[in-house]
């Protein structure tokens, strides 16, 4: 009984392999709004167009760096927070999904400082 249940379990590749999800990346391809890569990161904002240039002449470039991940960003200086920003937007954008649907601009930093409800309005409050 146990000998047909390990040979069947076997047989199952691992839903959240990290090759499954690597194979789901799709190339990026020219669209009507970005003609040039250049545009694509210029649009995404975030820095993306000044620290990647001249790293991605090309539409082939562009998907090297997307298939490859957040290494060579880190190297050409943007934070964790602009990675992460930039490897989503290429994602949608690798899907199909056109960049003025889902650009948003960066939060704003907070006005007031504290955690809660201990500052209110700048003040104190116990």
């Amino acid at each position: 009984m146990f000998a047909a249940l390990r040979a069947s379990s076997s047989s199952h590749v691992r839903a959240f392999s990290s090759t499954a999800r690597a194979a789901l990346k799709m190339p990026l391809r020219p669209h009507a709004e970005t003609p040039a890569p250049v545009d694509l990161l210029s649009k995404i904002g975030r820095n993306a167009d000044k620290k990647l240039a001249e790293k991605v002449p090309d539409w082939k470039a562009l998907t090297e760096l997307y298939f490859k991940g957040t290494k060579p960003m880190s190297d050409a200086g943007m934070t964790p927070r602009e990675r992460r920003y930039v490897m989503w937007a290429l994602e949608r954008y690798s899907h199909g999904d056109a960049p003025s649907t889902f650009i948003r601009p960066p939060k704003p930093p907070k006005k007031i400082r504290g955690w809660g409800p201990r500052v209110q309005h700048g003040k104190r409050v116990k």
